[in-house]
């Protein structure tokens, strides 16, 4: 699934791996400076185009050749990158931005203020969920080649961190204009593509760019990206040396990956999982636009049994789709929805449901097999009848996206609060798929928009409590994530990261 806001099932439904090799690019899994990582993120690469960009485990395919303006540090600090220096007006809705100069994309283009803003306002006009950072951008005024001015129509909380992800990657705006974007990426980036190694769904390998402005970030000489979705590939990939760092998608994965001498490291992804329910108004099962319903399916859950066996410990139960280092968090609200089949039956008969109701899912099982069987189950135990869509895990994302099913497994990301705003609550963002509208979330997602520091949290705590009282979701658990390496790479976990950035891997010693 992708993180997403995915990465997107945004970010999980699919993997996300590592394999490096010798200079030689040997794969023996040992790397020395200059050698060759290869990682296999957990979903296909979307189209090059940024309009079209998804976040989360998607990221990894964008940042070898494209820049940001701004970089994240490990815990998720804004840092200079092709951006040197930013300000914001005192009404926060004009933000400053001074440029690098000398930067030239690999078609000789430059990277100036012009090319900055045909970037933002392309990327704004997208559907996904780069786009939708973007949103709140107004205009874009060229001050000089190096000073760029960004308008926005209220306030953005966290446009100036997501201006160092994918949001702020910036392409050629000759390539955009040619429309050859969409097939063949042109960046700035560390690496460009070779397509003469690249096939496409499979793998595909960037070679360095030797005008890159900051080459020592950067100590491999190739990057190879293939995206694995089974978890048993993935393992045998990490054990043979055709990968040496993956995400491990199945618990299960743990023990083996371990006892084959890989370097197994925990970390807080930033991802909740859980059961997404995308019909809250009830347009497809009309049971679901009752609150009663859709609480009776938060009392089916044993979130702890799910956490315990299905994740084997990865994870902590919660009843929030917020993340818990955020403003949004507030822990009293896990106890909300306790593990109570009877309470869920009861519910569902005084909304007129005594004997439950259909459903369709789409499968994630050759991905989470314990996830959904989970789900199924307890769904089924309160009187729940669930078909399950055997659709190909390729469609998994495009189908979700397109309104097709009532509610599902899913995995999206939780960074900052007001990410998982714009990801999932507002009425127009990408993880609304059927456009979900309440007057009291709209009007705290506004209030809260102009806000600043303690207010703000305050504001964020509301909507969070609404949500969860009104059981817009019915989430599990905030992911713990597992990364195998094999000895000859190395890596920094991120802050609010599904896997870690290319730039956050160096080779052992």
């Amino acid at each position: 699934m992708r993180r997403i806001a995915l990465t997107a099932v945004s970010a999980a439904l699919m993997l996300s791996a590592a394999a490096c090799g010798s200079g030689s690019g040997s794969g023996s899994g040992k790397a020395a400076t200059g050698g060759t990582l290869t990682l296999a993120p957990l979903v296909a690469a979307q189209p090059w185009d940024l309009a079209d960009a998804g976040l989360g485990n998607n990221a990894q395919y964008y940042q070898p050749v494209y820049d940001s303006l701004f970089r994240l540090s490990p815990t998720a600090e804004v840092e200079p990158n092709l951006a040197t220096k930013w300000s914001y007006d005192a009404a926060r809705t004009v933000l400053t931005l001074t440029l690098r100069s000398g930067v030239k994309f690999t078609d000789g283009t430059a990277l100036d203020a012009a090319a900055v803003k045909t970037n933002l306002l392309h990327t704004k006009g997208g559907t996904s969920e780069a786009a939708g950072q973007l949103a709140g951008i107004s205009g874009v005024d060229v001050v000089s080649a190096t000073e760029v001015k960004i308008r926005l129509s209220a306030p953005d909380p966290s446009l100036v961190p997501n201006l160092g992800n994918v949001a702020g990657m910036i392409a050629s705006p000759k390539a955009i204009a040619a429309g050859t974007i969409k097939n063949t990426p042109v960046g700035s980036g560390p690496y460009s593509l070779d397509k003469s190694a690249t096939t496409a769904g499979s793998t595909y390998t960037f070679v360095r760019n030797p005008g890159y402005w900051n080459k020592a970030a950067f100590p491999f000489d190739k990057i190879v990206l293939k995206p694995l979705t089974d978890p048993t590939a993935v393992l045998n990939a990490l054990r043979s040396g055709q990968v040496n760092g993956a995400l491990l998608a199945s618990a299960k994965s743990i023990t083996p990956a371990k006892s084959s001498g890989l370097t197994v490291t925990k970390f807080t992804s930033g991802d909740v999982e859980g059961v997404y329910i995308w019909d809250r108004a009830g347009k497809i099962v009309k049971a679901l636009g009752d609150v009663r319903v859709r609480q009776a399916l938060n009392y089916a859950f044993d979130r702890d049994t799910i956490v315990k066996t299905a994740k084997q410990g990865l994870g902590k139960a919660t009843t929030q789709i917020f993340n818990p280092a955020g403003a949004a968090f507030d822990s009293s609200l896990n106890s909300t929805y306790s593990y109570d089949p009877a309470k869920a039956k009861q519910l569902l008969a005084e909304a007129g449901y005594p004997n439950g109701f259909s459903v369709t899912v789409p499968d994630v099982s050759s991905v989470f097999p314990d996830q959904q069987a989970a789900m199924v189950q307890q769904l089924e135990d309160i009187g729940i009848k669930v078909k399950v869509d055997k659709i190909p895990v390729t469609q998994f994302i495009s189908a979700l996206l397109a309104g097709k099913y009532p509610l599902s497994y899913m995995t999206l990301a939780s960074f900052r609060p007001w990410d998982t705003i714009q990801i999932e609550v507002g009425k127009s963002t990408l993880w609304n798929p059927l456009h979900t509208e309440d007057s009291k979330v709209t009007d705290l997602i506004d209030k809260a928009r102009s806000a600043t520091g303690a207010t703000q949290d305050a504001l964020f705590k509301q909507l969070n409590t609404y949500l969860v009282d009104q059981a817009w979701n019915a989430p599990w658990d905030s992911v713990e994530a597992v990364y195998a390496t094999t000895k000859g790479v190395t890596f920094t976990p991120q802050t609010f990261a599904a896997v870690p950035p290319i730039y956050n891997f160096k080779p052992a010693g």
